[in-house]
């Protein structure tokens, strides 16, 4: 799957990209900007992440994406460094390919490079059938920008939902894969 094209429209950026059975679209807009989060660890950070997702209808089984994120952590910690973690889920309670930004009021532990807590997440959901292509280059446009410290500065001095959304969807745009 390339990505083809990163279309703004009145309401929200998706990006969209193509494969065998037609186009795929990723859901980002300001609705996925979550700021001044407050919860007090990781796990309560991923449920609660899951619920928003499933009440936007990026998912339909908080609990089944939950798990999923769960299980990836366990596997592997999705932390990075200077605050910032990537935590990913696929399965097939996740309707659509969506990320979900969210920055917290206060860092949390989290297993970094850094040994430093977290304070900005990026959490990746696809459905099982998009998880080798959209997940790799999702990550892969992600991981890119956040070796950025200009991308990590512009971000955290950004405080409007529908801001944050432009800049992101900027940012991981098609010359960044």
């Amino acid at each position: 799957m390339e990505i083809t094209a990163l279309s703004y429209l009145p309401e929200e950026s998706i990006i969209e990209s193509e494969r065998n059975t037609g186009g795929e679209e990723m859901r980002f807009d300001e609705d996925s900007v979550l700021i001044d989060v407050k919860v007090q660890d990781k796990s309560a950070l991923l449920k609660y992440i899951s619920e928003y997702s499933t009440k936007i209808g990026i998912a339909t089984d908080a609990l089944k994406l939950n798990n999923s994120f769960q299980q990836r952590e366990q596997e592997f910690s999705t932390g990075l460094e200077d605050g910032f973690a990537i935590p990913h889920a696929k399965t097939d309670a996740v309707k659509e390919v969506g990320i979900i930004y969210a920055r917290l009021n206060k860092p949390i532990e989290w297993e970094t490079y850094d040994n430093q807590p977290v304070r900005d997440v990026f959490a990746l959901m696809v459905p099982p059938e998009n998880a080798g292509t959209s997940h790799l280059k999702m990550l892969a446009n992600l991981s890119t920008a956040l070796l950025e410290d200009s991308f990590k500065e512009k971000l955290r001095s950004l405080t409007d939902p529908k801001k944050i959304a432009e800049y992101i969807s900027k940012e991981i745009e098609v010359e960044k894969i």
